[in-house]
């Protein structure tokens, strides 16, 4: 398993694709922080919080999660990978766990670049480092129910691109009907997505208003996990 996570992130750190993909997030972060306080005063930690409450960054970071989870598919090399002695479960394992450590690092880089672009524009600020840590828990466990759902689409269709169009048109869709539907509980414990947009009022005593989405978070990354874990034993190559 972890040899398998050593050449993912092998992998990863000579990707053209990757680095393409982080120069372009990177400077959009670093962009949209410096446009959005020309008209405020923003400092290091207005910085941070603003691109830990983007929903839109939700959906940014499915490419990402594909290059890791869909990369032997897409590049038919799934086959040979389990014919070398490894088991399909530790496979399985090491493409989830690595592809919440890289989202886990990619949502670091971002805060990160944020945080030092609104030092630049206006100091540090009042700095909660609590709150910072407690609201980045929060959000990978929110991102992970993301990665279950594409490798659970991944799983049964066996395409890469079904993988990536129905997740982004299933969490777009589901944000829409919350919009429409605001009065409908079911959509306070499965938007994940909006729920990013409240991560503010999370702190280290409490989940605030995304205590919902924790909930039901948990609940399909258990179960979505086994559901996932079962299905790649018996997927047929």
């Amino acid at each position: 398993m972890l040899n398998l996570m050593r050449a993912d992130f092998y992998r990863l750190r000579h990707s053209r694709g990757l680095l393409i993909w982080e120069i372009i997030l990177l400077g959009y972060t670093v962009f949209t922080t410096i446009y959005w306080g020309r008209s405020r005063n923003v400092t290091g930690w207005l910085g941070l919080l603003r691109i830990n409450n983007t929903p839109d960054l939700f959906l940014w970071l499915l490419p990402l999660m594909m290059m890791i989870v869909g990369h032997d598919f897409s590049q038919g090399l799934l086959k040979d990978t389990l014919t070398i002695g490894v088991s399909r479960r530790r496979y399985f394992l090491s493409k989830m766990v690595t592809a919440v450590i890289v989202v886990t690092l990619q949502l670091f880089a971002l805060q990160l670049a944020a945080f030092l672009t609104g030092v630049g524009m206006g100091g540090l600020g009042p700095v909660q480092w609590g709150s910072w840590l407690a609201q980045l828990l929060v959000y990978i466990v929110l991102v992970t129910t993301e990665i279950t759902l594409i490798t659970m689409i991944l799983y049964w269709s066996g395409s890469t691109t079904a993988a990536i169009i129905v997740g982004f048109i299933a969490i777009l869709v589901i944000a829409m009907f919350h919009m429409q539907f605001v009065d409908l509980e079911i959509f306070n414990y499965i938007d994940w997505m909006m729920s990013i947009s409240r991560l503010s009022t999370v702190h280290l005593n409490t989940l605030g208003d995304v205590a919902k989405p924790v909930i039901s978070a948990a609940i399909l990354i258990i179960g979505g996990g086994l559901v996932n874990d079962w299905r790649f034993e018996k997927m047929s190559l």
